[in-house]
């Protein structure tokens, strides 16, 4: 067997979780053995991943009781079978002859779409797949055969693979893959603050909207007005560079830092006391390495009410249900360090930091046959 062995990569488009997530693997897969290949799908089918994603977007906006519906129905799920039955096979034609030309010899996927478009592809038969589950819930939509390896970030998770007929010695518990930037050692909190231009001594609160920018930012950041001078807030707005230049101009202050697009949204974890956001699989990975207190707001039908659900029943968040309700919470944290410190004791708890590498670990094992 020729080294390197070229991986393909694959997520549903950049920037996003599934996007930090094949990064983050392919930053502990050395270079003499997997020549990793970054593969987004929105680009190998650049008309259907925009309809969906604009389709998702009018069905949240207006309906999202439908898209809760369709996300978790069984009927809707058989429904789906027989779309991926008759429907992926011929769609997955593309993705088989650009893994060809580029002469791929296994891959990684960090979405269901993509597991599910190689398992229904005659020509990738063969070709080793692992899928890498980056919410806190399985839903029905990952395939659970044809797979080399499913790593999942926590045990009811691997619980749903195996009952839904995924072979139990491929099942491993792993966490969800975050970059060794939330891995390492940490600056303290002071200095953090001063790197980014933030008042070194102030308690400081993280608002995130992932990595598209979603949910209400602004109210919440107005929300916290009557705070400011006893905290300082940070807004990172993802790729919604509009929104990062509507806040500028209406709710500029020296306490509140409206962030554009950051590849290094680690040493804004670093300078927070706590975390206020939408609850995405590795947002919430990333914040549990970090040891952040994690607030809930503005969840997405789905996945992410899911991932809300992880949260309450290991009691590591409470929810912010509108704007109003933040500071409240807020307040009782500053008035209670105890909590806080408690709070992010029980999110270092329940962190797997490592999973990454773990993740890398296991693929490389798998296709060298332990030779390495």
């Amino acid at each position: 067997m020729a080294y390197p062995l070229k991986v393909a990569l694959i997520y549903g488009s950049r920037p996003s979780g599934h996007y930090a997530a094949a990064k983050a693997i392919a930053e502990f897969l050395p270079p003499s053995i997997i020549e990793p290949v970054f593969i987004d799908l929105s680009e190998v089918y650049p008309n259907f991943g925009p309809f969906v994603a604009r389709t998702y977007l009018q069905v949240l906006s207006k309906t999202p009781a439908v898209w809760d519906y369709v996300y978790d129905n069984d009927f809707v799920a058989f429904a789906a079978s027989a779309f991926r039955e008759a429907i992926l096979p011929f769609s997955s034609q593309k993705l088989a002859a650009l893994f060809l030309k580029k002469g791929i010899r296994a891959a990684v996927s960090t979405q269901a779409f993509s597991s599910l478009l190689i398992t229904k592809n005659r020509r990738l038969a063969r070709l080793p797949l692992f899928s890498v589950i980056t919410d806190f819930c399985a839903h029905a939509y990952w395939p659970v055969t044809g797979v080399a390896g499913y790593f999942s970030p926590e045990k009811a998770t691997a619980a749903i693979l195996k009952e839904k007929g995924a072979p139990p010695d491929k099942v491993f518990l792993t966490g969800i893959p975050v970059r060794k930037e939330f891995t390492g050692p940490q600056p303290e909190k002071s200095a953090a603050r001063r790197a980014l231009g933030l008042a070194p001594g102030l308690f400081t609160v993280l608002i995130t909207g992932g990595s598209r920018g979603l949910g209400a930012l602004l109210p919440a950041a107005a929300a916290l007005k009557p705070l400011l001078g006893k905290i300082q807030v940070a807004v990172l707005c993802g790729n919604n560079r509009k929104l990062a230049r509507q806040a500028e101009k209406t709710h500029a202050s020296k306490f509140i830092k409206f962030v554009d697009f950051t590849d290094a949204p680690a040493a804004y974890y670093a300078a927070a006391d706590l975390v206020v956001g939408k609850p995405g699989g590795v947002t919430l990975a990333e914040t549990m390495a970090m040891a952040k207190p994690f607030i809930v707001y503005s969840p997405l039908p789905g996945q992410e009410e899911r991932n809300t659900g992880f949260l309450y029943r290991h009691k590591l968040a409470e929810t912010a249900g509108t704007p109003a309700e933040l500071a409240p919470i807020i307040r009782r944290y500053l008035a209670n360090p105890g909590a806080l410190a408690q709070a992010a004791r029980n999110m270092a708890e329940h962190a797997r930091p490592h999973a990454a590498r773990d993740i890398a670990g296991r693929i490389i094992q798998t296709l060298t046959g332990g030779a390495y």
